[in-house]
């Protein structure tokens, strides 16, 4: 090659291959900004339906959770509700007694103390206060054993063939009071089946009495399923988070989405889908207990058929499932507005490229020598742009993710609101009664033998039935809150503090010996006292204190705490008793 020619061929050669290579790069940096954008939008919506599948399961198991912890309450609950019952009417009977004692005879009081008692009933007569002397004679009946009245039913057995009142005055005979489980078939129920009962009977022993009274489980069952039905109703006001629980005979039991479906049947519709659909769920679920499944259904929102995906659980112990779901449709539209979004940013970004790989091809024709250096710093800083964007379509998926994480915290934070709302008094804004026997417990099995000291104070409002009665219920409440306030600046941060009835407080004090106790119950009640109260001329408390023994249960120390008010009042009100 001569000399003309080579010099031909550097000077040539650079015009030639710098815009070549320029040309190659911009033409491979561009096909791999398209690769990854595909790559990111291709499974955007198989993402985005496992994310909701995941946000769904999440949602029912909480709504589970709540339907468990509330299941897990029946029994206490019911004892509660039993025990309140046949304690108040002890305490009713021993005030007709106190207050006529002197005035009429047995019989006379006898009869006051059965009229009153007659009218206490519950669940449409169901449940009701009964009466029996401890040679098992009926003393006070219900309306539909009225007859029996003065006869002995000592040999009165439950379907299981257990004498039941023998073992009734067993325990008044060796504790005064208890709990009794029995079972029994009911008026207006199918004969074959049985049902349990529990019964709380208690020693009246002024006139060798005892009291009781029951209540079937599957009342208290029914109330406790009702009452968390109504909590997922409340937390579920979004038209895409929703709950609907039917039961495993089809009937609709719950559909935020569709309230007017309640109380209705699904095997019963007349659309052959609906029917053919849920005999599928309920199926998979007695099986399986739990099921994600995809069917045609009607989108409440625009009244046409489309792929819906629900996941199903039944709820142990109970009839019922549970499940949530979500129409493939609307995410779709996610998906496809969402890769709009990334398509047109995508192709913002590819124009601007192709016109800087113009623009440097062409002046590459020009100064071929002095850009070659030019480019390699351009090229690494589109590269950078190039792996910023990309960095935004990997933050823009995370910003999905995320989304989907804060609809889960509010769920959760729903739950939270749910859970202190059942723990406060509504009144007060203290401990209510299911709290604090909670705390109270929770307290006594941890230092269970121990020699931690311990003391309940158990409060109780004088003649607090005349201010509701002589004043009106609005001054009852003022007085109640006043009193939670006055007490509250008597006590520790550490005390935990509960109503646990209509003018009745308990407060647990944590390392507080029994003299301690009493000095601050005596402060409480003095600070009562000198309290002067707004529409009320005067307004005083009973109280009674007692301190943990490691051999002591938590209804042992209830009991002497309750004894020890019970001696407060008999001596004269306004005054503090210790056990």
């Amino acid at each position: 090659m001569n000399e003309k020619n080579l010099i031909r061929f550097i000077t040539f050669t650079p015009i030639v291959v710098i815009p070549v290579v320029v040309f190659l790069f911009f033409y491979m940096s561009i096909s791999h900004s398209e690769d990854i954008f595909n790559n990111s939008t291709k499974n955007l919506k198989q993402e985005l339906i496992l994310k909701e599948k995941d946000n769904t399961i999440s949602k029912v198991k909480m709504a589970v959770e709540i339907l468990n912890y509330e299941n897990s309450t029946i029994k206490e609950k019911l004892k509660d509700k039993v025990g309140e019952r046949v304690n108040k009417a002890f305490m009713i009977g021993s005030h007709i007694y106190n207050q006529n004692k002197n005035t009429k005879n047995d019989a006379e009081i006898k009869k006051m103390i059965i009229d009153v008692l007659r009218a206490m009933t519950w669940n449409d007569g169901e449940s009701f206060i009964f009466i029996l002397d401890k040679n098992g004679v009926f003393t006070l009946a219900p309306e539909y054993l009225k007859h029996k009245e003065g006869q002995s039913i000592i040999d009165f057995q439950d379907a299981t063939g257990r004498f039941i009142i023998k073992e009734e005055i067993a325990i008044v005979n060796s504790v005064g009071e208890g709990f009794l489980w029995d079972t029994f078939t009911r008026a207006n129920k199918d004969p074959k089946t049985q049902y349990k009962q529990l019964a709380f009977v208690k020693d009246f022993k002024i006139y060798n009495w005892y009291l009781g009274s029951c209540e079937y489980l599957d009342i208290t069952k029914k109330e406790i399923e009702q009452s968390a039905i109504t909590i997922l109703r409340n937390i579920n006001k979004s038209k895409n988070d929703y709950f609907f629980i039917y039961d495993m005979d089809g009937n609709i039991i719950l559909h935020s989405q569709n309230p007017q479906l309640e109380g209705k049947n699904f095997l019963d519709s007349p659309n052959k889908n609906d029917r053919e659909v849920a005999q599928k769920l309920i199926q998979s679920i007695k099986v399986e207990g739990k099921n994600f499944a995809s069917y045609n259904w009607v989108n409440p929102m625009n009244g046409q058929i489309e792929e819906k995906m629900s996941y199903f659980e039944a709820i142990p112990n109970t009839n019922l499932m549970i499940g949530s779901g979500f129409y493939i449709k609307e995410i779709n539209a996610i998906a496809n507005e969402k890769k709009r979004e990334l398509e047109a940013m995508n192709n913002k970004e590819l124009n601007l490229m192709k016109i800087y790989s113009l623009i440097f091809v062409s002046l590459s024709l020009l100064i071929a020598f002095f850009i070659s250096n030019k480019l390699q710093e351009r090229f690494a800083q589109l590269k950078s742009d190039i792996e910023h964007k990309t960095d935004e379509l990997l933050l823009l998926n995370e910003h999905l993710e995320q989304k989907v994480d804060t609809r889960t915290t509010e769920l959760k934070g729903a739950y939270e609101k749910m859970r202190k709302l059942a723990n406060t008094d509504s009144l007060t804004k203290i401990n209510n009664r299911y709290s604090f026997l909670n705390q109270f417990n929770a307290t006594l099995d941890k230092y269970k033998g121990s020699s931690v000291e311990l003391s309940l104070i158990m409060l109780d409002i004088d003649y607090f039935k005349k201010i509701n009665d002589n004043y009106g219920h609005h001054v009852g409440d003022y007085v109640i809150i006043e009193i939670t306030k006055l007490a509250k600046e008597c006590l520790r941060d550490s005390d935990v503090f509960g109503r646990v009835g209509g003018e009745e407080f308990m407060v647990l004090l944590l390392y507080t010996s029994l003299e301690a106790a009493e000095e601050i119950a005596q402060r409480i009640r003095k600070t009562v006292d000198e309290h002067k109260f707004e529409h009320v001329v005067h307004v005083t408390a009973s109280i009674g204190v007692v301190s943990y023994n490691s051999k002591d249960k938590s209804i042992d120390m209830l009991k002497r705490v309750d004894d020890a008010l019970y001696e407060a009042k008999n001596s004269g009100r306004n005054r503090v008793c210790s056990i």
